[in-house]
């Protein structure tokens, strides 16, 4: 497998929006002729996270196994910039310059990319970007959403999240130096490198990890990302229809930060309308139970199973 990075959006005046792009050669490709795309947005509740963080066992097994090249971008990070102008705009751009550049510059490296064949993944708040896709005007062929937030007249987000319940209160200074970063397209994990087998623990060295966290815990997260308060623009589920892709919603049944009842709202809804939908639960998982997993781990078939929904769908 191989890597190149790309620069997808030039910002006036502020920093550049790149992806990473891994691809098979044609040598190696399992598929013949043209390769399908599909971009992978990471999630960070909108204001942390990075390209980087993307599982690699993910990539590679859609690029290996399925024949896919994966585009991994990074976007503008909130709260610098509101949910709509930054994240959501960006994954607009990006699916675009994925349609019609990409397949241009990838032939300058002898491969050839089908831009008429596009998926999306998202993961937790990449998800909620890969389902606004489904409303463009050219939406991708499959939509495969984990641990999605959505339904955000639901209780559920306004509510205090009682995960982050024994969370410190951190000093207002210490938290309003996440205002002073400028614009952030990318930020490390929010957890410190974890230490033999302890699990890890979230880093509050950081103002933007304990600002985000404190937010979870306050159950204010949604109104401090969204700021002009029009969460109807930013809900996916408002732009559900009879036209939207074929989609594939991923959750853990003991998920804490994003409850396992959204996905299945989504899926019943989609279904409702006359959509190509699948819900796949993972029992007694949590959020973002795939991040770690190994391709021999048994719960990583479940990963693949949902990978070639989008797989058979692009092949249509």
């Amino acid at each position: 497998m191989e890597s190149e990075e790309y620069t997808y959006r030039s910002l006036e005046g502020e920093s550049h929006l790149t992806a990473d792009v891994y691809y098979a050669s044609s040598a190696t490709a399992p598929v013949d002729g043209a390769q399908p795309i599909v971009i992978m947005f990471y999630g960070g509740g909108f204001v942390v996270g990075s390209k980087e963080l993307v599982s690699k066992n993910e990539i590679e097994t859609l690029v290996l196994e399925l024949g896919f090249v994966v585009v991994v971008p990074n976007y503008r990070h909130c709260p610098s910039v509101s949910l709509y102008q930054g994240p959501i705009s960006d994954a607009y751009s990006c699916y675009e310059w994925v349609q019609k550049d990409l397949p241009r510059l990838l032939s300058n490296v002898s491969i050839m990319a089908d831009g008429g064949r596009v998926a999306v993944i998202g993961l937790s708040a990449g998800g909620t970007m890969a389902l606004h896709l489904g409303a463009a005007q050219n939406p991708p062929k499959a939509i495969l959403a984990f641990y999605s937030a959505m339904y955000f007249d639901d209780a559920f987000w306004q509510s205090p999240m009682p995960a982050f319940s024994k969370l410190p209160k951190f000093p207002h200074e210490f938290l309003d130096k996440i205002n002073e970063e400028g614009t952030v397209v990318s930020a490390p994990s929010l957890f410190k490198k974890a230490q033999g087998d302890s699990p890890p623990e979230p880093d509050f060295s950081k103002p933007r990890n304990a600002w985000l966290l404190s937010h979870f815990r306050d159950g204010t997260w949604l109104s401090a990302i969204v700021q002009d308060g029009d969460y109807a623009r930013v809900d996916p589920a408002k732009l559900f229809s009879s036209a939207f892709p074929p989609t594939c919603l991923v959750h853990g049944s003991e998920d804490k930060m994003c409850d396992a009842k959204i996905s299945t709202m989504a899926h019943e809804e989609l279904l409702a309308k006359n959509v190509k939908s699948k819900l796949v639960v993972a029992e007694g998982q949590g959020h973002n139970f795939d991040a770690k997993l190994a391709k021999d781990d048994p719960l990583f078939e479940l990963v693949r199973d949902a990978f070639r929904f989008i797989a058979k769908e692009v092949s249509l």
